[in-house]
């Protein structure tokens, strides 16, 4: 038995509360993680799960040992992060994590340059909308968009995304264009209530706002802007696409405030490995390019 690799299956599967939510993560199948928690309890002579068909806890043993198993995990990781840290060749695995729409709309163009400099880094990409627990979870870097809440994490902004205010041609036809930033309130609004602004858009001096639908999704907001329901306030890169095939509008360029910043946080405890720095040196290179194509970090 690998007794690493069983105690790092055994504190994952402890942390996820099952065997599928841990499988992923460690790149194995839930079988060979099955198997190696049993190799694990037969070597310690004790059960550290109860197992039913619907649920998956600790034994009085399992909760003991798991401290302990933790802290063992957490050292061994120290050890080759500060190993890799002292080297100045990036290289290791990167765990990355980020919002779904972000990663895929901002980030994933960036990879292939990235990999393509650094050919000895292997990504970990961990695509979550809910918020995540950097340090309990092994993050490495997690990328944030917009304002930042108060954290034991080190931020280093990375870069902007540019806000529109849009509308579909439709709407505009049947309703007229504000002129200024206070017509705005006047007009039916969509409300992503994701963004801290929420109905308090930044256009000029905030304008407040309100209309026929409020989601927590800038994607659903996007379509019923699209559908003509109303005038609504959104990052670039979800109508970017719409405003450069004329499907919607771009209102009040020059009244906008400042865009939403993009920002690469990191634990404060955690010494940053060469991998790390090298990615969060190429986030911060590339996403200040704004509307230019990708290069090699």
């Amino acid at each position: 038995m690998d007794t690493t690799k069983a105690l790092r299956v055994f504190v994952e599967v402890a942390r996820r509360g099952t065997f599928a939510a841990a499988a992923q993560p460690l790149g194995i199948s839930t079988s060979s993680l099955s198997r190696l928690i049993g190799e694990l309890e037969t070597w310690l002579g004790t059960a550290l799960f109860r197992r039913t068909t619907r649920s998956l806890t600790l034994t009085d043993a399992g909760r003991q040992f798991l401290q302990r198993s933790a802290a063992l995990v957490d050292a061994t990781d120290a050890l080759q992060r500060d190993a890799l840290a002292l080297s100045d060749d990036p290289s290791g695995l990167l765990t990355v994590s980020g919002s779904s729409y972000l990663m895929r709309k901002r980030i994933a163009p960036l990879l292939p340059g990235f990999i393509g400099t650094n050919p000895h880094v292997r990504l970990n990409l961990l695509l979550r909308d809910e918020p995540v627990d950097v340090v309990g979870e092994g993050i490495d870097i997690a990328i944030r968009i917009g304002e930042l809440e108060d954290s034991a994490l080190i931020a280093r902004k990375c870069g902007e995304v540019a806000l529109r205010l849009t509308a579909s041609p439709a709407f505009l036809t049947s309703h007229g264009t504000p002129q200024t930033p206070e017509e705005v309130a006047s007009f039916p609004c969509l409300v992503d209530t994701i963004p801290k602004h929420r109905n308090r858009w930044p256009l000029g001096n905030r304008v407040s706002v309100d209309g026929p639908v409020t989601a927590n999704d800038g994607e659903i907001v996007r379509e019923m802007t699209l559908a003509g329901l109303g005038l609504s306030l959104l990052p670039d890169m979800f109508v970017e696409e719409d405003l450069a095939e004329g499907r919607l509008v771009s209102i009040l360029e020059d009244d906008m405030r400042a865009g939403i910043g993009i920002y690469a946080l990191f634990p404060a405890q955690r010494r940053m490995t060469a991998a790390a720095r090298a990615f969060v040196d190429c986030l911060a290179e590339q996403l200040s390019k704004t509307r230019q194509r990708p290069e090699a970090c």
